[in-house]
């Protein structure tokens, strides 16, 4: 993603208020809102995305200036994924597993920095998954999402387009864990002239 400067909007600060609040009632989350109001940027700023997606997808040997990626996660505790186009549950399982091990690994270097780097990461760091996109999913990787999201005691944000709430209302089982519905509105007229004068 490219590099943009950021503007704190009053859609993004409620966003921020419940994804804390996902995360600390470990609850099922909607977001939805029309294309281009926010929705992914504000997601991708709250789980520090754009600073520790490099990292993330390139993986390799570790460096000093990867401290800054580790002290993101760790006080953000959140996994931020974006299902490709017509992904199979088995490419959504294996990316998803593969970016939270990352993440805990990382997290685990933040809290322990003097310890070697863990091979297999202790867990239990991560507090919540925010999944764009996710009109995206096919009923596998919803019912995945649902184990996941009840054995690992995780809060999970689902973030889509307008009607997002609708489809989900067809699973029970997911459903009747959404504990947060949050429309994310475009931008007020104020906040419009505000921008457009900075």
């Amino acid at each position: 993603m490219t590099s943009t400067t950021f503007i704190e909007t009053s859609a993004h600060k409620r966003f921020v208020e419940f994804a804390r609040t996902v995360r600390k009632d470990r609850t099922i989350g909607l977001c939805y809102g029309p294309a281009g109001v926010g929705k992914t940027l504000s997601a991708r700023r709250y789980s520090k995305w754009d600073i520790a997606e490099p990292l993330l997808e390139s993986w390799g040997p570790r460096d000093p200036s990867d401290e800054k990626v580790y002290a993101a996660l760790a006080r953000s505790r959140t996994v931020f994924y974006t299902p490709p186009l017509a992904s199979a549950f088995a490419a959504l399982r294996k990316d998803l597993n593969k970016l939270r091990n990352r993440v805990e690994a990382c997290i685990d270097q933040a809290l322990d920095p003097q310890s070697a780097q863990p091979r297999k990461p202790r867990g239990g760091h991560t507090e919540l998954i925010i999944v764009d996109e996710a009109e995206r999913l096919t009923n596998s990787a919803l019912e995945y999402l649902r184990d996941q999201f009840d054995r690992s005691e995780i809060g999970l944000i689902l973030i889509g387009m307008p009607g997002i709430e609708k489809r989900m209302s067809r699973y029970p089982q997911l459903y009747s864990r959404i504990g947060f519905a949050h429309p994310y509105p475009p931008l007020s007229r104020d906040e419009m002239e505000f921008i457009f004068r900075k």
